[in-house]
């Protein structure tokens, strides 16, 4: 018989936690918590999807502490995928034993309907990306304007020194995107104690490879590295340098397309058999041409610069991946051995000019490339949605996270989107953009999304956040503490020189002061900042494997922890001028039953129904508003025996006195006072003993 629905029902009878947090996650248990109802009162099933049928299988209660239920069951899984996905389904039964309320659990939250396969929780099976990535922290290098082996740069038959910032007026009447100013290889392998000392250990470099442009996003010949930036050999030597560093090296490849002067398209005509003018050329296949009209043919962003590599064709293939000396292997063979390449517009990448088996290309290009170096890094560009390559067996380990990162951020801090176009961002924007992005997404994969806070293409962070030193602080400790690869972009360390020298992406730094540390007291002071995030992110494990799970987020705050194992990170931002206050309830939930309730579980039925009174929103992932935590007070003392400790980012100053105040509130359970324009992370120590 149907119900009475007349009155609305917006909140759900009790609360649900799972993560699947671990890399080389362990099928043979998965656990669900669950908090509000007694476990009598509850039926929970697992539904997993081996042979991509739903399997549903009952799961066993083990035990309850502090009104904390806990559900185990072992995952059926199908070893002929890599990629694992599986919900919950959580019946409740009323005085009589009979269900009068079903709610499903997935990556999506809490609901009511039974969720679609790819909002279901997803894990690889096996570990396919190199271990080493996600402890990387990258540094990107735009290479003609970063270093040279000299003290200057050239700019027109004119010098400029490299021993302080050179003020971007003096370049008003001359176009920079047409002239090379003599950064180098050379000159990035120079600067790699400093990039050091600030704690990177992978540089990612944009492209090399000969092209006429400057920034060489327009390839004439992939065997060769452009001579601007000391050719063939200087990528050698950098390859030694970086290997005495301990250091990583990444390279941009233009694979979607070529320049129009390459040798197999050859627009002017130096070869005599280019596919642009020949019918008979041996590369007419290779691009999409039906006429000499540049209407007929198919160009990368309609730049006429730039034809579209057709991957239809075999032999483009056999160039570019299928070869034993095609460029994705070679280059990753010694003596260059790169670590991985970064798929310029990865989505693009296909058949006929058009993206046209788009995800086989990418797969086929990253399995030629793993056959050659099996601990190769992948990551694709994609600036939309990367989601649909990134669930695929065989395909790249992970992407320029642009909406699941760098957009959502950019807008928080910024006010305004890629475009430049405002965007009144609050907190609660940027969690529900972040964790949409993150939904179905497998935990291996998020780990190895490249996050950035700007980039070559964008106006600098510091520029859009109105040069508030103390934002870029809060800032910057988020880009350090969120799940994946940080990776700053060149220049970013400069701080107010950014501003005072109008030093936009693309212009000529001096890295002779910053590698002396004479730019300015505030550069000095992000370097640092730098150093001591890079310490932090590799002093707790939770902040390179675990996973990351919305706790807060409001107006112009948010506040998220990682955890992995027995490791946790707390962090909160506070992107306004006052003090915020935040009241606790449940928003520790999470943690506590991940890092107690696993091996203190009590077997007994204890706790009454909390039912209605949590008051648990039906569209929430997390518990928020008017929850107050009831129940948890145990947990909370138990979280008070950790050793903490707590870093502060931006205008309030790191100090013990307030280090001392923030974990007496945090552990008290009640209300959390989160300083203006600061970010605040809380790590636990590896040396816990709670009980």
């Amino acid at each position: 018989m149907r119900q009475n629905t007349s009155s609305p029902r917006g909140n759900l009878p009790f609360q649900c936690f799972h993560s699947s947090s671990a890399p080389f996650k362990d099928p043979k248990e998965t656990i669900l918590f669950v908090r509000g109802a007694k476990p009598s009162r509850l039926i929970c099933h697992l539904v997993a999807f081996p042979q991509r049928e739903p399997v549903a299988v009952k799961m066993h209660y083990t035990g309850s502490r502090s009104g904390i239920h806990r559900f185990s069951a072992p995952l059926p899984v199908d070893t002929g995928f890599n990629l694992q996905r599986y919900s919950f389904k959580i019946s409740l039964l009323n005085p009589a034993s009979q269900i009068c309320d079903v709610v499903w659990y997935s990556s999506l939250g809490m609901s009511r309907e039974t969720p679609l396969l790819q909002h279901c929780f997803a894990f690889n099976l096996n570990e396919t990306s190199p271990a080493w990535a996600r402890n990387l922290i990258c540094y990107q290098i735009l290479p003609d304007r970063f270093a040279s082996t000299k003290e200057y740069f050239m700019v027109d038959a004119d010098r400029y020194g490299a021993d302080a910032p050179v003020h971007s007026d003096v370049f008003e009447f001359k176009n920079m995107d047409e002239l090379h100013t003599g950064g180098c290889l050379d000159g990035v392998g120079s600067m790699l104690p400093y990039l050091k000392e600030m704690g990177f250990d992978g540089i990612y470099l944009a492209p090399v490879f000969k092209a006429p442009s400057t920034y060489k996003f327009d390839t004439e010949d992939y065997d060769v590295i452009d001579s601007h930036f000391g050719g063939n050999g200087a990528l050698k030597r950098l390859r030694l340098s970086t290997k005495e560093q301990d250091m990583r090296i990444l390279l941009h490849g233009t694979f979607n397309h070529t320049g129009d002067i390459h040798p197999w398209f050859d627009r002017q005509e130096r070869t005599g058999k280019g596919a642009l003018h020949h019918d008979d050329s041996p590369y007419r296949q290779f691009y999409t041409i039906n006429d000499e009209s540049d209407e007929n043919i198919a160009y990368y962003k309609q730049d006429p610069t730039k034809p579209e590599l057709d991957y239809r064709s075999k032999a483009v293939r056999y160039a570019m991946y299928d070869g034993d000396n095609s460029v994705v292997r070679k280059w990753l063979r010694m003596p260059y051995g790169i670590d991985g390449w970064v798929l310029d517009a990865a989505s693009q990448i296909g058949d006929d000019g058009v993206a046209k088996h788009n995800v086989r290309r990418l797969t086929q290009l990253c399995m030629a490339a793993r056959q050659t170096n099996s601990d190769a890094l992948l990551i694709g560009q994609f600036v939309g949605d990367a989601r649909y390559a990134l669930n695929i067996d065989d395909s790249v380990d992970g992407s320029i996270n642009y909406t699941g990162f760098l957009s959502p951020v950019r807008s928080f801090f910024g006010g305004v989107n890629l475009l430049g176009e405002p965007v009144p961002y609050t907190g609660e924007d940027l969690r529900r953009a972040c964790e949409n992005y993150a939904v179905g997404m497998a935990q291996q994969v998020k780990l190895h999304l490249f996050n950035q806070l700007d980039n070559y293409d964008l106006p600098r962070f510091y520029d859009i956040i109105g040069h508030d030193k103390y934002l870029y602080a809060a800032a910057l400790a988020v880009l350090y503490t969120w799940r994946g690869i940080p990776c700053v972009y060149q220049g970013s360390e400069l701080g107010d020189a950014i501003a005072s020298y109008k030093l936009g992406p693309k212009a000529p730094l001096p890295y002779l002061a910053m590698k002396n540390h004479t730019v300015s007291a505030h550069c000095s002071s992000v370097q640092n900042t730098l150093a001591e995030l890079a310490a932090m992110r590799r002093s707790n494990p939770a902040l390179t494997n675990g996973s990351l799970i919305f706790i807060c987020a409001g107006g112009a705050y948010f506040g998220y922890m990682r955890i992995y194992t027995d490791r946790f990170a707390i962090v909160l931002t506070n992107a306004s001028r006052q003090n915020v206050k935040i009241e606790q309830g449940s928003i520790l939930f999470p943690l506590l039953v991940s890092m107690y309730l696993p091996t203190d579980s009590i077997n007994n039925d204890e706790g009454e129904d909390s039912g209605e009174t949590l008051l648990i929103p039906l569209s929430g992932r997390n518990v928020r508003r008017t929850d107050h935590g009831e129940g948890l007070e145990a947990l909370y003392e138990l979280l008070s025996r950790e050793k903490l400790t707590v870093s502060s980012y931006g205008f309030n100053k790191n100090t013990q006195e307030f280090a001392q105040s923030f974990i007496k509130e945090l552990t008290e359970g009640k209300t959390l006072t989160l300083p203006a324009r600061t970010t605040v992370v809380v790590n636990n120590s590896f040396d816990i003993n709670p009980l």
